[in-house]
């Protein structure tokens, strides 16, 4: 009975993701997009920050110094956060351009990247080369993230819009997941069988790259000229910090909400780095594991996740369900610190799958939480602002991390028990800001309503 309940669980996802579903106009654009969002994943996996910290860590032992090892994990952990920064230059860049074309021609410069990792030697060059590769694949991707709304805008309806791109969302979730299992598996029993794997990856996103050649931009003409002719429309890619200082200074609230925010991520961005270091140097485990402890496992179970942090959000403001979700996270880290303390790798297996309970719920509040602040003629520069914190954050924490682990462990202390308690503490005091937030608007939190269906979940994991 169990058994005939899971497959007609399986049987009803697969039938939602099937056009027959969706208005006739989207229906094309729908099927092209998700062919092409399956295929890209595939290369997408070879970037992915679990997956790339791991292999870079585990692949150039030894290479360098084990210090400045630990300081390039950290930053291929972070690329995610990092390429948002550039989030602005795409917006300029693309302005008044054919976008489908420009999106193809980002995806070809991802594959070539991705591509170019197989041909790196394992000396201290290939390592940079691996460093400055991925964060410019990063890059690319982050401009394809930047553009891809303005497509969705137009040739999806405003009321099936984030339901489509929900689905979007979940297969490249889903395909991330397994292409990182599939390569720790090759990676533990092949040697150098990087060098067969990323390449046919970069194959699988060609797939991708004529897939979405055949995408058609609804009144695209009427789209670019209002583009060319509205000239400072497009926010210039100095502007980032301006409007930023201008937000922040204008809206006391959404201040504190930055700061909150800003406290939570830097104790989960320093998880990452520190994690991936333990793996190996205190539990010696090999590629596998390790990607299913990163990324993999925490991936899987996002998907799972959403649909009920999506009803919490339907009904709450973002302070209140962030005073709540924080908590998640804070979960996590102690059950990650127990795993450290105890030296039993089955707590980091606990906490990878309450991570992925935890970014469920921050891809959401990502999404949809700066509208709960923001005038409607002001979204994007709220989230532009939320965008840049971010990508700060996300260049110091990693960093920051990795010297506290580097100089316990040379002054004879447990670096990860030390890395871990003081990313718990700092994530505790996050947590502790949306309480007290939470508490000073209680007249504003509880007069919150909005319809939520799953929405995009490319934006960085560590919320």
């Amino acid at each position: 009975m169990v058994l005939g309940w899971g497959w007609g669980r399986a049987a009803s996802v697969v039938k939602s993701f099937h056009p027959a579903s969706l208005p006739l106009l989207s229906r094309r654009s729908y099927a092209l997009e998700l062919t092409a969002t399956f295929f890209f994943a595939m290369t997408l996996a070879a970037i992915e920050g679990g997956v790339i910290s791991v292999f870079t860590k585990q692949t150039f032992a030894g290479i360098v110094k084990e210090g400045r090892l630990n300081a390039l994990v950290a930053v291929l952990g972070a690329t995610a956060e990092l390429a948002n920064i550039l989030s602005f230059v795409w917006g300029s860049l693309a302005q008044g351009k054919a976008k489908v074309a420009f999106v193809n021609g980002l995806q070809v410069t991802v594959i070539v990247l991705v591509g170019a990792i197989a041909m790196l030697p394992q000396t201290p060059v290939g390592l940079y080369l691996l460093t400055i590769i991925v964060i410019a694949a990063r890059s690319c991707w982050s401009g394809i993230i930047t553009l891809r709304p303005t497509i969705w805008r137009a040739n999806y309806p405003q009321e099936s819009r984030a339901q489509i791109v929900g689905r979007f969302s979940t297969v490249q979730m889903l395909v991330v997941a397994s292409v990182g299992m599939g390569l720790g598996y090759i990676l533990d029993h092949t040697e150098n069988g990087y060098r067969v794997a990323v390449p046919v990856l970069g194959l699988a996103g060609l797939a991708a790259v004529a897939a979405y050649g055949k995408l058609r931009v609804r009144h695209e003409t009427g789209l670019l000229r209002r583009e060319r002719d509205g000239g400072g429309a497009v926010m210039k890619p100095w502007m980032g910090p301006v409007v930023m200082w201008r937000v922040l200074h204008k809206d006391a609230r959404y201040a504190q909400f930055m700061m909150a925010m800003f406290i939570l991520g830097f104790g989960n961005l320093m998880v990452t780095p520190v994690l991936v270091i333990t793996l190996r140097e205190r539990f010696d485990l090999s590629y596998l594991p390790s990607i299913l402890i990163t990324s993999s496992i925490p991936a899987l179970i996002m998907p799972l996740a959403i649909p009920a942090w999506a009803r919490f959000l339907d009904r709450a403001h973002v302070v209140q369900f962030r005073s709540i979700h924080s908590w998640v996270f804070v979960l996590a880290g102690a059950v990650l610190l127990l795993g450290a303390v105890t030296r039993r790798v089955e707590f980091l297996y606990a906490g990878a799958v309450i991570q992925g309970v935890a970014f469920g719920g921050g891809t959401l509040a990502w999404n949809l939480g700066h509208v709960d602040f923001a005038p409607p003629s002001e979204t994007s520069q709220y989230m532009a602002t939320h965008v840049t914190l971010n990508g700060l954050r996300g260049l110091i924490a990693p960093l920051v991390a990795v010297a506290l682990y580097e100089s316990v462990k040379h002054a004879g202390g447990d670096a990860p028990v030390f890395c871990f308690s003081v990313s718990l503490g700092v994530s505790v005091v996050g947590a502790m800001g949306f309480v007290v937030l939470k508490r000073a608007m209680a007249g504003v939190t509880g007069r919150v309503s909005r319809r939520v269906d799953v929405p995009a979940v490319d934006k960085p994991r560590l919320k």
